[in-house]
């Protein structure tokens, strides 16, 4: 079997779909069981070995550097630009047209929403449907070219992958896929996420003038969708013994139509001790995640929602939305609440960072839940889609 996988998502700091696709990449290349294994970075085609070094070197030159190259900068803007999602696709489609038949007996998996233009077997991952239920939290832009590629997509498509059974069902449901044509692949956990003494996460957390085991974490963009601001509702429902106690931290960037929510959080940071990380590098997450009283995900929609699992992987007790793809995979480990009720977040908390037992039997739930989901089941569940739709 031959397989041609879109890796343009594939660049640092990694998005969700980027973590996905390297994930994917470096498991079926360890795996051996493709004839040929050829990745298309946008620009060109490269072996999948040679794309895998591409980008570990590219992230340790990232991280290298103080401030983000003026590409990073200027993206926003030009993705802001009338037409630029539709004017960058045509340029890439037309670069893997152009290899069309070369490729034609290969598997394209478009890992990233909407397919390109391929002479052989289709896939595509559909990660989440966020910009269909919540257009108001994305930039029109994108809403306009992921709605207009989406059912072209959807009716191209020999098989279509998502990474929970809540984006399976709104497919179905929504936009009346036939079930058969979509299988739901849970993701999986990085070996580096798991629990870790406080010797081990003081390297990280000295950093950052963070105490092991005493403070509430937040992975993810700061954006409304994330539910941040019910985050932070819910932490200022806590007693104040509690807030000094177990600080609230937030690590990840600043996201999109948050000026409130980033002046709130501006204020906090003065007058209640909360504390904004900015861009927290790959490798410092474990130690963060590890270091960590209690994880807080109060995010409104998710195609998976990955943080919840790596911190359920590094030993941490979880609190996330109910009805989510994150209830959905975490099992009985995490304490739910509805969306948006700050209040029930703010018991869950209080009773995660006042009750020993019951964080450690939500603490040994989760660990006993992240063993069974790995990126290697993951990589073997997405293989054995391939191999339904190969003509090789």
């Amino acid at each position: 079997m031959k397989l041609l996988l879109n890796i343009e998502s594939m660049r640092p700091p990694l998005t969700g779909i980027g973590n996905y696709t390297l994930h994917l990449a470096k498991e079926l290349s360890s795996m051996g069981i493709l004839e040929r294994f050829t990745c298309f970075d946008g620009m060109a085609f490269h072996d999948a070995g040679e794309a895998i070094e591409q980008y570990e070197q590219a992230a340790q030159n990232y991280h290298q550097n103080d401030t983000p190259p003026a590409s990073h900068k200027l993206a926003p803007f030009l993705r802001r630009l009338p037409g630029a999602y539709r004017t960058r696709q045509a340029i890439r489609d037309l670069r893997l047209l152009r290899q069309s038949r070369a490729h034609s007996s290969y598997v394209y998996h478009e890992p990233n929403f909407i397919l390109k233009n391929h002479a052989g077997p289709m896939i595509a991952t559909i990660h989440d449907l966020s910009f269909n239920h919540y257009p108001q939290f994305h930039p029109k832009e994108r809403v306009d070219w992921m709605t207009g590629g989406l059912q072209a997509t959807l009716e191209r498509a020999d098989l279509l992958l998502t990474v929970s059974e809540l984006v399976r069902q709104e497919l179905i449901e929504d936009f009346n896929v036939d079930p058969s044509r979509i299988r739901a692949i849970h993701l999986g956990v990085d070996e580096s996420f798991h629990p870790r003494t406080a010797l081990e996460t003081s390297a990280t957390l000295d950093k950052y003038n963070l105490q092991h085991g005493c403070y509430v974490l937040f992975v993810g963009t700061l954006e409304p969708r994330k539910g941040v601001d019910v985050l932070l509702r819910a932490w200022l429902s806590l007693t104040p013994m509690l807030r000094q106690a177990f600080p609230l931290v937030l690590a990840g960037s600043s996201g999109w139509r948050n000026q409130l929510m980033m002046k709130m959080i501006s204020e906090l940071e003065a007058t209640e001790g909360l504390r904004w990380l900015r861009y927290v590098p790959a490798e410092e997450l474990p130690s963060l995640y590890a270091g960590a009283a209690a994880f807080a995900y109060p995010s409104l929609y998710e195609g998976f929602g990955l943080p919840v699992l790596e911190a359920m992987a590094s030993g941490i007790p979880v609190a996330c939305t109910a009805g989510t793809s994150m209830a959905e995979f975490a099992g009985p480990a995490p304490l739910l609440f509805e969306i948006n009720d700050h209040e029930a977040l703010a018991d869950a908390l209080s009773r995660i960072l006042e009750d020993n037992d019951l964080s450690q039997a939500r603490s040994t739930l989760g660990l006993e839940r992240a063993r069974q989901l790995t990126w290697r089941c993951f990589a073997e569940k997405t293989a054995q889609a391939y191999k339904t739709v190969s003509k090789s």
